[in-house]
């Protein structure tokens, strides 16, 4: 009789730790499926803010200031800057014929919002 009770408690520590277990495993796969949607989100956002950046801005920076033309691997690291010009001063675009729509205005800062910006 004694043997059939540790049996049957070691039987149900096993069992709990396999359902303990198993539920772990399914968390970690879901919170991985989300990071996975995240950076993907993430990283269409950035390519749509890049393209207003480049038809937008790159334009003129290529011809007026070539230091200052974006890419996607120097974008972020000028986060602020852009903020700046573009939403704190309003000095970019610059001229009449360059304007940002009002979905690119909303798309870039909806960008700049993803970045640190101090």
């Amino acid at each position: 009789m004694k043997n059939k009770r540790h049996t049957l408690l070691w039987l149900s520590v096993i069992i709990a730790g396999y359902f303990s277990l198993t539920s772990s495993q399914q968390e970690a796969t879901k919170q991985n499926r989300e990071s996975t949607f995240l950076l993907k989100v993430n990283d269409d956002l950035k390519n749509q803010a890049f393209q207003i950046l480049d038809t937008k801005c790159n334009i003129c920076n290529q011809k007026q200031n070539p230091f200052m033309v974006f890419s996607l691997k120097n974008m972020e690291k000028r986060a602020s800057k852009i903020y700046k010009q573009v939403f704190e001063k309003r000095r970019m675009p610059k001229g009449d014929k360059i304007k940002l729509s009002q979905q690119e205005h909303d798309l870039l800062k909806e960008w700049l919002n993803t970045q640190n910006i101090n």
